[in-house]
């Protein structure tokens, strides 16, 4: 029995590498490259150590990666169709866009939180970037023979906006890969293959037999995610590695419970040999640990000796080890006797009534200027948040310095012409992460930092329970409404949103998303005495349908209950936001459409408004997104008249709703002044001339 990861986390573990990327991208001086070259080599080297150190039967490279795994692939194939060979630099720019290249078009990656660049041109492909072959070279330099760990073809493919008809060449350049690699003296590879934890038609297993069945190199093959037991006959066909994968990402020691009991039996594993031609020689592997937090044993809160972080699962695959082979100790036998798993009840009311959608309104004024929520947290907020953490100044002060913030925040806004006021939210760290803060029965974690794209990261919560909640907006909302009396629209994280941007027991998640929803629901009750406009944000709506499509149905009404169960209570004459970011629409638009809402934000800069289309024959009020605020790139007037009619010219100018994309929170003040101001004159402008 052999044991190994398919993947690590990539962030360092005191978040090192958005530090330094952030700082040289603030100024790219010799100094600030140097350091960022430095810290790239130093979690790399660190990610080989961890695998050496616990004796790993396979030393993985290549699940590394600067800014998106998926980018690497097509900056080093040239799917980004650069016409010069493509350096760090260059790299960056395909990301978040400069003068010379627009950014491209993002969405999620498969059903998880992390974001990934999509691929869009398989025409011109060749070898154009080292990062990879330079890291191999490294390890071979110090003795070490790694396993190539990389993104499988047919599931690049089936990442990719134009499929058809090219997927010969991305097959020719991948089967190129591998020839040069190999030359260098790399002995296998690992592919992950994610499309096979979905439902898979005949062409994509033909184009499976056509790739794999040409390989000359020992090479094994991972689903990442769960498998799809439908497709794990294809794997029969090729002369390839099978890994057992300790499946679901979950926390919970209970899954390693699981796994001794179900996995570690002998008589199964022979079994399951015979019945799918598997060799016996199994190599136990922990799926997706790049979504890990690093460490458990610098966190504080009370119930974490239910869970298992990076570092313990490690440790739990060494002792599974040992299991199997009956060498366990009498330190293994301590850590298991005090291996407790977490089985309280959660408790939900049973009086549901069916929830009927309202009709929507039409916006009544032509293009209403406003934006989705966050505006930039200065110096001053985030050191005032520290100082408070470590007890150097109180409460009441540390609400003060944000009080003083929203006010300003309520005056720029005022400036730059807005129909409808946000407060701000410097009060939220992250949208999910505030809200569990409030809710009993939630854990919020010190350092637990994962990747959601990029140098984006969060802290995600964890669901063991969920009880009550204090008293999570309405004190700031009330103050908000003493400063303007202008309409203030209240920013509410949907229930959907903090279940999947936390990590929770998948069983129990329609239970959560329930009692969740009730919360909010009591939120937007004790609002609405002085409120008449509600935002209740939805991101992930996607990401948390099942990636098995069979079992959608019952998933979306359920999902779909739990949402417009917050919504139950608020009065016929209010009006219901909400905001899904980098989804695919298509999957989803039936979902959209029976949600109790008046008015949807999306993000469109990055699609060329393409998804825009989907929407023209819906009820909803639409706010598109003017320009990208996921790019550094500040929007001049020609473009933002460019945008404006080409949003008007696919949906109804009456429907529209003027907006930044969201995350305004990652820009600063001075970037907004400029791109906002740009906005507010374009549309004098526009009014003007009606």
């Amino acid at each position: 029995m052999k044991i190994s990861f398919i993947n690590s986390p990539n962030i360092g573990k005191y978040r090192e590498l958005k530090k330094y990327t952030e700082k040289y991208w603030k100024n790219e001086n010799i100094e600030n490259y140097k350091n960022f070259l430095m810290i790239i080599k130093k979690i790399k080297i660190e990610k080989i150590f961890y695998q050496i150190n616990n004796n790993f039967s396979n030393i993985i490279l290549g699940d590394f990666s600067m800014y998106d795994s998926i980018l690497d692939i097509s900056c080093l194939i040239n799917s980004v169709n650069s016409s010069i060979f493509i350096n760090k630099k260059k790299y960056f720019s395909f990301a978040r866009g400069d003068k010379d290249v627009s950014p491209q078009k993002m969405t999620k990656f498969f059903n998880t939180n992390y974001h990934y660049i999509i691929p869009n041109n398989l025409n011109n492909l060749k070898l154009n970037s080292n990062f990879l072959i330079k890291d191999i070279l490294f390890l071979l330099k110090n003795g070490i023979n790694p396993t190539i760990t990389i993104i499988g073809p047919i599931s690049y493919l089936y990442l990719c906006i134009n499929k058809k008809y090219q997927f010969k060449n991305l097959l020719e350049i991948y089967l190129l890969i591998i020839k040069k690699i190999k030359k260098l003296g790399i002995k296998e590879f690992q592919f992950e293959e994610p499309i096979l934890c979905s439902k898979i038609n005949n062409n994509w297993k033909k184009i499976f037999n056509l790739f794999y069945k040409n390989i000359d190199i020992l090479f094994c093959i991972n689903s990442v995610f769960k498998l799809n037991l439908d497709n794990i006959l294809i794997l029969n066909n090729f002369n390839c590695t099978k890994n057992i994968i300790l499946e679901n990402i979950n926390l919970l020691k209970k899954n390693f419970i699981n796994v001794i009991k179900n996995n570690l039996n002998k008589t199964n594993i022979l079994y399951i040999s015979k019945q799918f031609d598997f060799n016996f020689n199994f190599n136990f592997s922990i799926e997706n640990c790049k979504f890990l937090p690093y460490n458990l044993n610098i966190e504080k809160f009370k119930d974490k000796k239910y869970l298992s972080f990076y570092f313990q699962k490690i440790n739990e695959l060494k002792l599974l080890k040992k299991i199997f082979y009956n060498k366990i100790n009498s330190y293994d036998l301590l850590y298991l006797i005090n291996f407790e798993i977490y089985n309280n009840k959660i408790f939900i009311k049973n009086n549901f009534k069916k929830i009927t959608k309202k009709s929507n309104k039409l916006n009544l004024k032509l293009f209403t200027n406003n934006t989705i929520g966050s505006f930039p947290q200065n110096k001053e907020i985030k050191i005032s948040r520290k100082q408070k953490k470590f007890f150097l100044i109180s409460k009441i002060e540390y609400e003060n310095i944000l009080k003083e913030n929203i006010y300003l925040c309520f005056l720029k806004q005022i400036k730059f012409n807005y129909n409808i006021l946000v407060h701000g939210e410097f009060e939220r760290t992250d949208m999910v992460e505030y809200f569990s803060e409030n809710i009993e029965g939630i854990n919020k974690t010190l350092n637990g930092w994962v990747q959601s794209y990029g140098t984006r990261y969060v802290k995600p919560p964890i669901i063991l329970n969920i009880k009550n909640s204090n008293n999570i907006t309405e004190n700031w909302f009330n103050f908000s409404k003493l400063i303007t009396k202008k309409n203030i629209k209240i920013i509410l994280t949907g229930p959907i949103t903090i279940l999947k941007w936390s990590f929770y027991n998948d069983e129990l998640k329609f239970f959560y998303c329930l009692k969740l929803s009730d919360i909010i629901n009591i939120e937007i009750l004790k609002l609405q005495k002085k409120f008449n406009l509600f935002q209740i944000d939805e991101p992930t709506i996607k990401e948390c349908l099942s990636i098995n499509k069979n079992i959608w149905k019952n998933e979306i009404n359920n999902f779909l209950f739990c949402f417009n169960n917050c919504t139950k209570f608020i009065k016929i004459n209010n009006e219901i936001h909400t905001h899904v970011c980098y989804s695919l629409f298509n999957d989803i638009i039936n979902f959209i459409k029976k949600m109790n809402i008046d008015v949807l934000t999306i993000e469109s800069t990055r699609e060329k408004f393409e998804n825009l289309k989907i929407f023209n024959f819906t009820k909803l009020n639409l706010g598109a997104g003017i320009y990208d605020v996921h790019s550094p790139i500040i929007i001049n007037k020609i473009n933002i008249k460019k945008n404006i009619f080409k949003i008007s010219n696919i949906i109804n100018p009456f429907k529209i709703w003027i907006n930044p994309d969201c995350g305004l929170k990652t820009r600063n003040w001075y970037e907004l002044n400029y791109s906002l101001n740009n906005i507010k004159e374009i549309l004098l402008e526009i009014k003007n001339i009606f």
